[in-house]
């Protein structure tokens, strides 16, 4: 896993591409839609994530798997940082826009926390320390190879050194399972609405 730096703009538009299309194009299980069910087109979909993406890279928490970046990690928590506050401004007005504004912000923001606190809520509530997987993305023409792998284990690594849990939530049961096959535990199901469901993951320190 190597720390994203010194990219110039143009780099940072073509990996949110990267990271759009392949949540774009992710076929979700019957069940759940996902983004999809909030975010209707390819464009609004890039304004999503290269804002997330944005945000990251200056924060410091955007990662990658090699410098072929088949891959990209971003990360928030114990030992890694959080977003800085003027870019995390900038991050919101981004996908208040690719949402297609406040109204439809605010239901997809409802819809994230119907059901129940997310896990990471819960961990704060109970002064619990965590490493929280943000994003974690494989570039469509590097999945089943191993690469989802090879990213949670270094996510673990650094967990295991700090001494922490590592957190995520996904929007697809199929991804739930992957995982959860790949060391994360199921820990609750939140039912946001019709085809939308949050799946809370932990893996435990």
């Amino acid at each position: 896993m190597e720390q994203l730096t010194g990219l110039n703009d143009e780099e940072i538009v073509e990996i949110s591409h990267q990271i759009a299309d392949a949540f774009y194009d992710y076929k979700h299980n019957k069940d759940d839609q996902g983004l999809i069910k909030y975010i209707k087109s390819r464009e609004d979909m890039f304004i999503y994530m290269n804002a997330i993406t944005t945000a990251a890279y200056k924060s410091g928490l955007l990662f990658t798997t090699s410098d072929k970046r088949e891959g990209y990690l971003m990360l928030a928590g114990e030992g890694v940082g959080t977003v800085n506050f003027f870019d995390g401004l900038k991050m919101i007005m981004a996908e208040k826009k690719a949402l297609g504004g406040f109204t439809n912000m605010k239901a997809f923001i409802k819809a994230c926390f119907a059901d129940g606190n997310t896990i990471e809520t819960r961990m704060r509530k109970a002064k619990k320390k965590f490493i929280r997987i943000e994003m974690l993305v494989v570039r469509a023409e590097f999945q089943g190879q191993g690469f989802m792998r090879k990213m949670l284990e270094d996510v673990y690594e650094l967990a295991d050194i700090v001494g922490v849990s590592v957190i995520l939530d996904t929007d697809d049961k199929d991804k739930s399972a992957r995982y959860e096959h790949l060391g994360m535990k199921l820990d609750r199901v939140r039912n946001c609405g019709e085809k939308f469901h949050m799946y809370d993951l932990i893996r435990e320190k």
